[in-house]
């Protein structure tokens, strides 16, 4: 075998803390031979994205390098000067951010960020750089008309292919890609993975991919390790990989990766033994209507977010809210718990509380019933209290509970989310628990209430396959304990299919089709809903390929 590319040895990562020091990568070594696809797989908070940022000698402090080597082509880039290292980048080695939103300057158009690079690493400028920013755009299959475009004139696709497009400009032999599909939906991120890997069987660049889905890495890399708590706990080819591994928590991953195609799998998450629904529903939505303006008195730009929804939910029902990015099935969530207001139509409660939509202040008991869980863990507990303070502040809001009555039903409600001992976890703080951890004190929190319905919006896209199965689990057993109605909204067929009863299809702020999970997987009707299922089985980039 040829002498690796890539060669990193021994590394570990702290972040310095007023207590004591945070571990964030413990000792990580592996090699990257050229031309290979090698994947480091996740979940937030294993270490993962600090080894990339180790590598590029771009860790914002508090982090320190205490330990370790990154060899590219033999040279070690810890011990690089910073021009030394200013030689690496773009030139030796690239990385396509997590955020195409947050990696594109919002002031500057397309073409000046390419050129920017281009004037920068290699000193082409005028018509020179300009004819390789049309090449780039044409590489990854954009018009070169849009070198024009400002990156909000864009979808989010089109964003991310422009990151991918500027990584290619100096051709470097090593790409990093840092979950660059995260925040697209699923049809667009096959589309942009398959682009990927016809690039690099054409231009014969090395990929190191980054992410926290198992399920999505499976298809196309050569090697894959996979980290938790801050160490590679497995690293092998993919095809031992996919037959389960060696390592206990290689196979609970694999072991819960769940299919929108092909026989229904038994025993993924719990079901009742017969769905007995009553003859009205709990919350009902009318031709609900959300329409967004841009601030300024001329040329306002409107989009239409949400466009005559309706939809019936029922008490003790589970719903699967699909569609992609874009499809107002967050705005919906919104919508649904009052967070925003809507542009027209109606929603109901028990056939009541019409007024909900109608007036600014929505009434506490509304508050009360409706509770939401929110995408990102990190984003939705504050940093600086504990989970003690969070789960207190609705129950001394709501006046629910009082004096040493409220410590004992956190305690038992966070061990009733699976964080044992409760006692503990009711004095942590937020940066002291993983990103499933977090994201069960959000729905301990939610559930605090005890409200009459819950919004999951995508509650489960920010972890791993194992520990979203397990929070999507909380949620099949509240259903059955306590008789919860849950709105599920997710991009994610193949969690939908296993938790909901029903699913409803969105697409550009439209329902376009609805139908029992099995029956909607099983007989689509609308072409989008068949490229959804498609995009969420196995086998999927090979169908993109032919």
């Amino acid at each position: 075998m040829n002498d690796p590319l890539i060669s990193v040895k021994g590394l570990s990562v702290d972040y310095i803390s007023e207590g004591a020091d945070i571990n964030a990568v413990q000792n990580v070594s592996f090699d990257i031979y050229p031309g290979e696809v090698f994947g480091l797989v996740g979940e937030s908070g294993s270490g993962k994205s600090t080894v990339v940022q180790a590598m590029m000698r771009i860790l914002p402090p508090p982090a320190l390098i205490n330990r370790g080597k990154v060899l590219i082509n033999n040279q070690d880039i810890m011990t690089a000067s910073p021009s030394e290292i200013i030689g690496f980048r773009w030139k030796q080695i690239s990385i396509v951010m997590q955020s195409a939103l947050n990696a594109l300057n919002p002031v500057l158009s397309i073409r000046e960020q390419i050129n920017d690079v281009l004037v920068t690493h290699s000193g082409l400028t005028g018509e020179d750089a300009n004819d390789r920013a049309e090449e780039l755009l044409s590489l990854v299959d954009l018009d070169p008309q849009r070198l024009d475009s400002y990156p909000h004139q864009l979808s989010g696709g089109m964003k991310q292919r422009v990151v991918i497009a500027i990584a290619l400009a100096i051709m470097p032999p090593i790409i990093i890609m840092d979950e660059p599909t995260t925040a697209l939906d699923v049809i667009v991120e096959r589309e942009i993975i398959s682009k990927i890997i016809e690039l690099r069987k054409k231009l014969g660049f090395t990929i190191l991919f980054i992410t926290h889905d198992l399920n999505l890495l499976l298809e196309f890399v050569d090697r894959l390790a996979i980290m938790k708590n801050g160490e590679i706990v497995e690293l092998d080819g993919v095809v031992n990989i996919q037959k389960g591994g060696k390592h206990a928590y290689t196979k609970k991953l694999i072991s819960s990766i769940p299919s929108a195609s092909g026989q229904r799998e038994k025993g993924l998450l719990s079901k009742p033994d017969s769905l007995n629904l009553p003859e009205n529903p709990i919350l009902e939505v009318k031709n609900l209507k959300k329409v967004f303006e841009s601030p300024g008195l001329f040329n306002k730009n409107i989009i239409k977010a949400v466009e005559g929804v309706s939809f019936e939910v029922f008490e003790g029902e589970i719903i699967g809210l699909v569609g992609e990015s874009g499809s107002g099935k967050s705005t919906i969530a919104k919508l649904i718990t009052r967070l925003i207001r809507p542009s027209a139509g109606s929603i109901y409660l028990h056939g009541e509380n019409s007024q909900v939509t109608e007036s600014r202040n929505v009434p506490l008991e509304y508050r009360k019933a409706v509770q939401m869980v929110f995408q990102d863990p990190f984003g939705s507990l504050n940093s600086v209290h504990t989970v003690y303070h969070h789960l207190a502040r609705p129950l001394i809001r709501h006046g629910l509970k009082e004096g040493n009555e409220i410590f004992t039903y956190i305690v038992e409600l966070l061990e009733k989310v699976g964080l044992k001992p409760g006692m503990s976890f009711a004095e942590k703080f937020p940066h002291e628990m993983s990103g499933g951890e977090r994201q069960r004190v959000a729905i301990a929190r939610a559930l605090s209430l005890e409200p009459q319905i819950i919004v999951a919006d995508e509650p489960t896209s920010m972890l791993d396959v194992s520990i979203r199965m397990e929070i999507l689990e909380i949620f099949a057993k509240m259903r059955i304990e306590n008789n919860l109605t849950v709105l599920f909204i997710t991009h994610d067929l193949a969690s939908a299919r296993y938790l909901a009863d029903r699913i409803i299809v969105l697409k550009n702020g439209k329902v376009i089709e609805e139908n029992k999970s099995e029956d909607l997987i099983q007989n689509p009707v609308e072409v989008y809903t068949k490229q959804l299922i498609k995009a969420a089985s196995p086998g999927w980039l090979s169908s993109l390929e032919n």
